[in-house]
Order: C-alpha cells, then sequence, then structure tokens
C-alpha cells in the first residue's frame, strides 16, 4: 500500500474533504491531532468517511522503500497534516515551518503534497530544494505548471484566470473570499499578529480598518467554489462585510481542478518510484 502525505494550510481543507470523498483508491486517512484538525474531521464525519489520529508523524514507522518496490496495490493510506492557520501572516515563518516539517514527513511516505501556493513567493523553490530527498515533494500549480499565488488563485483555476477575475472588477479594491477563507476572516484570521504584538481587539480591528480603506477594498467577492462542507457562508461574509464597510458581490467560476491535477499527479510520481 502506497502512503501519500498532504501537509496543508487549514485553508484549503475542504478540497482535501473533496479529493478523499471522490477517490475511491484511498482506504485509510490518518490525521495528526495538533489542535488544526477538529473542523476537518466534522466534515469528514459528515461525509461518512472514517478517520484515526495520530499525535505527531513521528508516531509513524520510517518506510524502507530501496528495494524499488512496484505497488501492485493501488490503495493509499493518505496522512492529512494541518499546520497552523496563523502562519500565512508571516510568510518567513511559514517557510521554515515548512521547511522543518518536510524532513520528518517524507520518510513516513511515499509522496508529499503541499497544500499551499508562493504564499508571499517564498515557497517557490520548495521543490528543488527537496528534490534529492527519498519521496516527491510536489506544491500545486496549474494548467501552465505555474505554483498558484494563494488560495483563491487555486479556487480559480491559477494565475491568468485569477488575473482575469481581478481585471474584471475594473479598479474596484475587493477583497475575494472562499468558504473556508469566511469562517475565519470576520473573527480570529488575524488572531496570530494580534496575540504576536499585543494589540486589543480595538486596535486590531482600527489598523485592519486603515489598511482596507488604504488598499481601497470596497467590496467583498462571494467566491462559489463547488464545495459546500462549510456552513454559514454567506453569514460569515456579510458580518465581515457590515464590519469592514464593504459591499457583498457574488463571485462564480470556482472549481476544483489544480487540485484534482496535482492530487493526479502526485499519485503518478509515487507509483512510478
Amino acid at each position: 500500500m502506497a502512503v501519500m502525505g498532504i501537509l496543508a494550510c487549514k485553508m484549503l481543507q475542504d478540497e482535501i474533504v473533496y479529493l478523499i470523498q471522490n477517490d475511491s483508491d484511498i482506504s485509510d486517512v490518518v490525521i495528526v491531532e495538533n489542535g488544526e484538525h477538529e473542523e476537518f474531521v466534522q466534515k469528514l464525519d459528515e461525509m461518512g468517511i472514517r478517520c484515526r489520529f495520530i499525535s505527531s508523524v513521528t508516531d509513524l514507522p520510517d518506510l524502507n522503500r530501496n528495494d524499488g518496490i512496484c505497488f501492485a496495490d493501488p490503495s493509499i493510506t493518505l496522512i492529512v497534516w494541518q499546520l497552523d492557520l496563523g502562519l500565512h501572516e508571516m510568510p518567513k515563518l511559514l517557510k521554515k515551518r515548512v521547511y522543518a516539517e518536510l524532513p520528518r514527513f517524507i520518510p513516513k511516505t511515499d509522496a508529499v503534497l503541499l497544500f499551499y501556493g508562493l504564499c508571499g513567493n517564498v515557497l517557490a523553490d520548495v521543490e528543488r530544494d527537496f528534490k534529492d530527498e527519498r519521496c516527491p515533494v510536489v506544491i500545486l500549480r496549474d494548467s501552465d505548471g505555474v505554483i498558484i499565488d494563494d488560495c483563491i488563485g487555486g479556487a480559480l483555476g491559477g494565475r491568468a484566470e485569477y488575473a482575469k477575475v481581478l481585471k474584471s472588477f475594473k479598479g474596484v479594491g475587493t477583497f475575494i473570499l472562499t468558504p473556508m477563507y469566511s469562517t475565519y476572516v470576520a473573527t480570529d484570521f488575524f488572531g496570530f499578529g494580534q496575540q504576536a504584538s499585543g494589540f486589543t481587539d480595538e486596535q486590531m480591528y482600527e489598523m485592519n480598518k486603515y489598511m482596507f480603506e488604504a488598499s481601497g477594498y470596497k467590496q467583498a467577492a462571494n467566491l462559489e467554489t463547488g464545495l459546500h462542507y462549510t456552513k454559514n457562508v454567506e453569514e460569515n461574509i456579510q458580518a465581515f462585510a457590515d464590519k469592514y464597510h464593504l459591499n457583498v458581490v457574488q463571485l462564480g467560476g470556482g472549481h476544483q481542478k489544480v487540485f484534482e491535477d496535482c492530487y493526479r499527479k502526485t499519485k503518478e510520481k509515487m507509483y512510478a518510484k
């Protein structure tokens, strides 16, 4: 049985649920219990997907694949490890964490799929930097082979599509929200920075309000991704928009092609070993 690891941003958990739900090859789902997993597990439960838990990837045995084994059995054990949501606020810290965790994860898997994009351009070289490891490391890329910018770019299909959508707003500053984005943006999305800075809730609100105004944001776009695992999306987006005096607009065109293609390519690399 092949073992694939997914090292992921929590903002992309719906896309992982979708892949698990739609791949019959996955026979075993293993979740790293690190405080970022509860919502993900609840969604799996609602889909009738069973999983098991580990407290750390170090609880798993190292794989010995030096015999050049070919997987006659197509079944996959999928290990899902979601890193802290707050890392998105500090790209350099995100890179440091990803680069620290990959060497711990790689010995346990036959391939690692990174559910991240460039994220401030800090992960642009991750595949190259880990190319000599015992298993392939794959980051999310669009159909042109370009690493996606972020979770919004992934849901829209890549950089070219992302640029088209931004141009369609005709200069009106627009904050695009996926379903998962909507869950946290009205509450604790900026919590990591607030904790690090020691700002009060009022100070954090005023800083964010100033940032949105200075950046020319006028509206919040509710991006339809085709995934409906996350609840209360419209209510959460409206609460965020009301808080920062933005208009809500609906945005179509979201899909799963980037995630499906990268997952498929990771499987191919894993089986080709």
